[in-house]
């Protein structure tokens, strides 16, 4: 194989590669520069709509997935790793219902769900699901359910009571149901039982 013949199948493996979202509002820690009010200087996530756990298919215990979307034991994403400015994108009221917004750029159906470690250093077992009130997209006890169409989706969130933070994390974890829809009794456009590529970013918050 000689090196130009290299080089075409590389640029055509890098270039099907298909990122999938990210988390808006609150702003993720790997899309901070999508917002040049909070002033940060680089290093920036190359590419901050494919943070996906390495790409690789997770089950449903997200085993082999980094706690804020890094590959397995990566932790660029985290709290004080490569990608943290330290930055507040968002304040909100202990006990509030709150907007989550979600901009999904390429549309794989599955679905979304929300989580907050509500201490000020994050671990990866501190997280806990939050409630959600979005209407006819909700299932499964707050998730939110995506379909085949790119769009921003916005959940309605409950914070829980009593809990304050001067900064914590809420978490957004996209898990895909994309596949062979006929023929597979199985296949369910929300929710994928089987290893699924899954997206997932984090976000440094307040709670007054």
């Amino acid at each position: 194989m000689n090196v130009i013949f290299a080089s075409i199948l590389l640029i055509a493996g890098l270039t099907s590669v298909e990122p999938h979202g990210y988390l808006k509002s609150p702003l993720a820690r790997t899309s901070i520069f999508r917002e040049p009010r909070f002033n940060t200087t680089m290093p920036y996530w190359w590419d901050d709509t494919g943070v996906w756990c390495g790409n690789d298919p997770q089950d449903l215990q997200y085993s082999t997935c980094g706690r804020c979307g890094d590959a397995q034991r990566g932790t660029t994403a985290n709290q004080g790793g490569y990608y943290d400015k330290g930055v507040i994108t968002a304040t909100y009221e202990s006990g509030s219902r709150i907007t989550v917004t979600v901009d999904i750029t390429a549309a794989h159906y599955g679905f979304f769900a929300l989580e907050l470690c509500p201490q000020q250093f994050e671990t990866d077992g501190c997280f806990e699901k939050l409630s959600i009130f979005s209407g006819s997209r909700i299932r499964r006890k707050g998730t939110i359910c995506v379909g085949i169409d790119s769009q921003e989706i916005t959940a309605n969130v409950q914070l829980p009571a009593g809990v304050t933070c001067k900064r914590c994390t809420l978490r957004w974890t996209y898990r895909t149901s994309y596949g062979e829809v006929q023929g597979d009794p199985d296949w369910d456009p929300c929710f994928n039982r089987k290893p699924a590529q899954t997206f997932r970013n984090c976000a440094d918050i307040e709670i007054k």
